[in-house]
C-alpha cells in the first residue's frame, strides 16, 4: 500500500452516504445486505464501504470474512445474481472492504429471496433503500420489449391534466380515468415513461410523473385508432 493516496476515499466518507454510497460497520446478515445490493443494481449502481460506521468513523473489518458474506448474499439470496467487484483499502492499520455494484438495467429487476418465500426488488432513493414495488418492477420488465404507443381518450386526459398540474401519481391517474378505465393507468404511465413523454421521479413514498418539456420526442410514433 506504499504510496497509496487515501485522500479520495476519505473525501467520499466525509461527504456521507448517498444515492451511490452506503456505509456498513460489518455485515451480520447476508439477506439484509442483499437488499442493498438489489437497490444499487436496480438504480444507478453504487459502492458499499464495509468497515465504516454510519457516522463516517472508520472501524475496520476482516475483509475476507466480509467478502464471503457479500458473495453469499449475491449468490444465495438474489435472482438474478448481480455483478460486483471488490477492493481492500488500508487506513491506519484498519481494513475497509469496498464492494462496487454497477447499474445493470439490462438484467433488472434484481430480486431478493425473502424469508417468507417471496421475491422482492429494492430501489435506492437518496441514502436509503426501499421496496421497489409493483410499478417499477413492471417498468423494468417493459424496458426489455418494444413499446406500441397509442394516443386515445385516456392518454389525452393524462396530457390535459399535466398541462394544468405539475405532476401526477398512479393513484391519481387511476381516479382520473374512473373505475372502468383505471386498469389502463399503469400501462400508459409505463409506456409514456419509456418513450420519454413523462419524467419519472422515484421518491421515498412512491413515484411521481412529470410532463417533459417536449412531450413527444422526435421520432415518437403515436397510433390513433
Amino acid at each position: 500500500m506504499a504510496g497509496w493516496d487515501a485522500a479520495p476515499l476519505l473525501a467520499r466518507i466525509a461527504a456521507g452516504e448517498g444515492l451511490q454510497l452506503d456505509f456498513k460497520q460489518r455485515i451480520e446478515s447476508a439477506r439484509k445486505i442483499a437488499r442493498t445490493l438489489s437497490a444499487f443494481a436496480n438504480t444507478e449502481g453504487g459502492s458499499l464501504l464495509i468497515g465504516v460506521k454510519d457516522n463516517g468513523r472508520i472501524c475496520g473489518v476482516d475483509p475476507e470474512q466480509e467478502y464471503y458474506m457479500v458473495d453469499l448474499a449475491a449468490r444465495r439470496y438474489m435472482e438474478p445474481t448481480p455483478l460486483f467487484t471488490s477492493q481492500v483499502h488500508l487506513w491506519e492499520d484498519k481494513h475497509i472492504l469496498e464492494v462496487t455494484i454497477p447499474a445493470q438495467p439490462d438484467k433488472r429487476p434484481f430480486f431478493v429471496k425473502e424469508e417468507d418465500g417471496s421475491r422482492r426488488a429494492y430501489v435506492r432513493v437518496s441514502d436509503k433503500s426501499r421496496l421497489a414495488g409493483s410499478f417499477l418492477e413492471a417498468l423494468w420488465r417493459a424496458e426489455k420489449h418494444p413499446q406500441h404507443v397509442f394516443y386515445r381518450q385516456a392518454e389525452a386526459r393524462l396530457m390535459a391534466y399535466l398541462q394544468q398540474n405539475p405532476s401526477i401519481d398512479e393513484a391519481a391517474f387511476r381516479a382520473l380515468l374512473g373505475p372502468r378505465e383505471a386498469w389502463k393507468a399503469r400501462k400508459i404511465l409505463v409506456k409514456y415513461t419509456l418513450i420519454g413523454v413523462l419524467r419519472l421521479e422515484v421518491l421515498p413514498e412512491g413515484e411521481r410523473f412529470y410532463l417533459n418539456e417536449t412531450p413527444f420526442p422526435e421520432g415518437t410514433s403515436l397510433a390513433r385508432p
